[in-house]
């Protein structure tokens, strides 16, 4: 599997692989004001992916943000995404007579673990309406990919199946199964990705064992939950330990950071969250060669 590196970006993306893709609108400041600029940047989604190779499998429009669930297949995500944005960002600023930036910062781009990573990342997109408060159902919102995951007849540039198979190989029970997820999970508390990158992360722990029941414990990859468990012992343990500047301890550093990095978190993040500072991560990535 192919690995690439975007300089500067603080990502490592692999080819091959499934990514929660997040950007948002600088402050209070709004991505979509009215309709037409929904529709707008589904237009542009269109062309968009077919241009660079990208297949979408869910996607959900807010008023100041948006989500991608995207499967890599090249190694463009950084040109393709400053494409897009670029795109929307020229159309909304002459439409509304605008200067400076649409979009905040660099998009976060969060790596799915597993089958499960991925089943609850998709929900979590799509309950993202609902949690905002902007609908009171979101099975009924306009500008998100639900309704090609309820509804067998629509069709649509969003490859639902590659998500609907691993729930039910007989995809007309798959859509339904979906329907009753997304009512069953609307009512759980979780974080915002926004605001934290590890929120999808911890809403598929909370829905594990129940989506095995859903789904007749058919047996799903759902490593990732030993993994996230092992990784926070990883941390908290490193968070105590007395630094020795070792090659085993530099190496134990660059694991936590490359695997922070793909959960989306930035190097400010990564710093915080490891109890050091920017300049000696800088240093160590610097230093060892992974």
């Amino acid at each position: 599997m192919e690995e690439f590196r975007y300089p500067y970006r603080d990502k490592v993306i692999k080819v091959g692989e499934i990514y929660h893709i997040t950007q948002r609108a600088p402050g209070s400041e709004q991505l979509f004001v009215e309709d037409n600029d929904y529709l707008t940047m589904l237009s542009l989604l269109k062309e968009w992916h077919q241009e660079f190779k990208l297949d979408i499998l869910a996607f959900c429009l807010m008023p100041n943000h948006y989500h991608l669930l995207l499967k890599i297949n090249l190694p463009n995500l950084s040109e393709a995404m400053h494409s897009l944005n670029t795109s929307y960002a020229v159309r909304f600023n002459l439409k509304y007579q605008r200067k400076g930036h649409v979009f905040c910062g660099v998009y976060r781009a969060s790596l799915c673990l597993d089958d499960v990573h991925l089943i609850g990342s998709s929900i979590y997109i799509h309950l993202n309406p609902q949690k905002a408060k902007l609908i009171e159902n979101s099975l009924d919102y306009r500008w998100s990919s639900i309704k090609t995951y309820i509804n067998s007849e629509i069709r649509s540039f969003v490859k639902n199946e590659f998500v609907l198979r691993i729930i039910d190989e007989d995809i007309k029970n798959a859509y339904q199964i979906y329907r009753d997820m997304m009512i069953k999970y609307s009512s759980l508390n979780y974080g915002n990705i926004i605001e934290n990158p590890l929120a999808v992360i911890n809403f598929s722990k909370s829905i594990f064992k129940s989506l095995l029941g859903i789904l007749n414990n058919k047996k799903l990859n759902g490593s990732f939950i030993a993994k996230e468990f092992e990784l926070d012992r990883m941390i908290e343990e490193f968070r105590k330990k007395k630094r020795k500047n070792t090659i085993e301890e530099k190496r134990a550093i660059l694991y936590l950071i490359e695997q922070l990095k793909s959960r989306g978190f930035n190097t400010t993040e990564t710093a915080k969250i490891l109890n050091t500072s920017r300049q000696a991560l800088y240093k160590l990535t610097n230093q060892v060669e992974p």
